[in-house]
């Protein structure tokens, strides 16, 4: 009886070091994570080029859009997630016909193994505000 209670002890503490260790160490399952030094990643930035090109092919598509089209700059912040298959979450610069910069948040999802890339999501990214002193 005694060994068993010993045994059940070690495993229980063997299983939550294992967990802990993973959680600690490479961040919660599913979760997101930075993309280090995107600026210099080729793969987010063609991923950015791929977002405003999309997202121009389908604002064109819209009926009564006069808009011109958005010129991608770079992708300046960038994470990704684990699914069934991976999501990126972008922060890019653009530029409008006349110049003038904007900022937009898209959310790209890749399955590799269906060679299927989509565009979830395109929209400004919100403005943040500080306080002023």
């Amino acid at each position: 009886m005694a060994n068993h209670s010993i045994t059940m002890t070690f495993t229980f503490v063997t299983l939550f070091v294992i967990i802990s260790s993973c959680v600690t160490n490479g961040g919660m399952l599913g979760g997101r994570t930075k993309v280090a030094d995107v600026k210099t990643n080729k793969e987010m930035q063609e991923m950015g080029k791929y977002s405003v090109e999309e997202y121009n092919r389908l604002r064109r598509s819209e009926p009564g859009n006069d808009e011109g089209d958005l010129v991608f700059s770079e992708v300046v912040e960038a994470e990704q997630q684990v699914v069934a298959g991976m999501k990126y979450y972008l922060k890019l610069e653009t530029f409008t016909k006349s110049g003038e910069a904007k900022v937009f948040q898209a959310v790209v999802e890749v399955k590799p193994w269906l060679r299927k890339k989509q565009l979830l999501r395109f929209a400004p990214s919100p403005v943040v505000l500080l306080p002023v002193r």
